[in-house]
């Protein structure tokens, strides 16, 4: 099991005792906020009078693989750019959520993010098609299309948010968690109470399996399985363990129902401050940082679910895949018309090879 799993599995919420989530803010925050650590590798820059710095929000800790693309792009560029541009990262939720950071990057006031495509889908509604359950197979699909045939929409999310997209990664497939029952059958979801993200498609597809879904931040979901708010919760093994979910939950079925993919995104204003050579610099670090990104997520993906047994959650598949499908297929209809006919029927073709 790799060491940096066993590191957040042993993370607590200091006095208060509460988990420390992906999303959670350290305590030490502030000294990261105010530069206290400045020169700290990994971290804060040490940046010159002359250097430009570009300031990387992310919700997770710094070496959660969801921060590995933050992380590597700032050695990319410091080192490509000789130090002309210097990479400031804000782990930990230091900056927000990724609804607020998104809204920073729109505004100006924060350079570079990792967001995901539920929080796009607001603005852009066809990246809601990430959230379709049981359409893709496994992450590397989701990247194929999303560098595929989605990525013809780069122009209208950058638009939307005034920032350049700089490439695709993915946290991983995302499995059904609770602490009621073993989900085995479609008719185990039943009066379910889920958490859901703001998406309309996971709503429905709660709705779908006649569970009751609940709209809740990332943050609200380990206190809210703990006092009975919801019974469950749709997670990847790398999510379930930050967020100490292993704790208020008892059972985990295999469903891989869909992978959200995140959108590596720097802010227009910041690029407009880069001269042409710099800006070419950015715009190439973008890809191998989410392949870094992805890469850490799929080489930890198995220690997280061999963490997960030893923590005492049940492992649980699917008696038969095609009847959760069947299930969904309404939600496939009703969306046909926020996300695009045509754009579900790319998807479907790419996942079927």
């Amino acid at each position: 099991m790799s060491e940096r799993i066993r590191n957040q599995a042993g993370r607590t919420g200091g006095l208060s005792g509460r988990p420390v989530t992906r999303r959670s803010v350290l305590g030490v925050s502030v000294a990261l906020g105010a530069g206290l650590t400045a020169g700290v590798p990994g971290i804060i820059g040490r940046a010159s009078a002359a250097a430009v710095t570009m300031r990387f929000g992310s919700d997770s800790p710094l070496d959660s693989a969801h921060t590995k693309s933050a992380v590597v792009l700032k050695e990319l560029v410091e080192s490509r750019t000789s130090g002309r541009v210097q990479v400031t990262i804000f782990p930990d939720g230091q900056l927000g959520g990724s609804g607020p950071m998104m809204n920073s990057v729109k505004t100006g006031s924060l350079d570079a993010v990792v967001a995901d495509m539920s929080t796009i889908s607001a603005a852009v509604p066809e990246a809601d098609v990430f959230n379709l359950p049981f359409l893709f197979k496994s992450v590397e699909q989701v990247l194929r299309f999303a560098n595929g045939p989605f990525a013809q929409l780069k122009p209208r999310i950058n638009e939307s948010f005034r920032c350049e997209v700089l490439g695709f990664a993915s946290n991983g497939m995302n499995n059904m968690i609770n602490g009621k029952r073993p989900i085995r059958t479609p008719a185990d979801i039943v009066g379910l109470k889920m958490a859901v993200g703001p998406s309309k498609i996971q709503r429905d597809t709660v709705l779908a399996f006649e569970g009751t879904p609940t709209v809740l931040p990332i943050t609200a979901v380990y206190t809210s399985l703990q006092t009975g708010l919801v019974d469950g919760a749709c997670k990847t093994p790398d999510d379930t363990v930050e967020l100490k979910l292993y704790q208020v939950s008892k059972y985990l079925t295999r469903t891989k129902h869909y992978s959200m993919p995140n959108a590596l995104i720097v802010s227009k204003r910041f690029m407009d401050k880069l001269s042409p050579e710099d800006q070419a610099i950015v715009r190439e670090a973008g890809q191998p940082a989410v392949e870094a990104h992805v890469k850490e997520v799929l080489k930890g993906e198995e220690a997280a679910l061999a963490l997960l047994q030893e923590k005492g959650i049940q492992f649980f598949t699917m008696e038969d895949p095609k009847a959760f499908a069947d299930k969904v297929e309404a939600v496939y209809k009703e969306a046909a018309n926020r996300v695009g006919a045509d754009l579900i029927e790319e998807a479907r073709k790419l996942a079927a090879t």
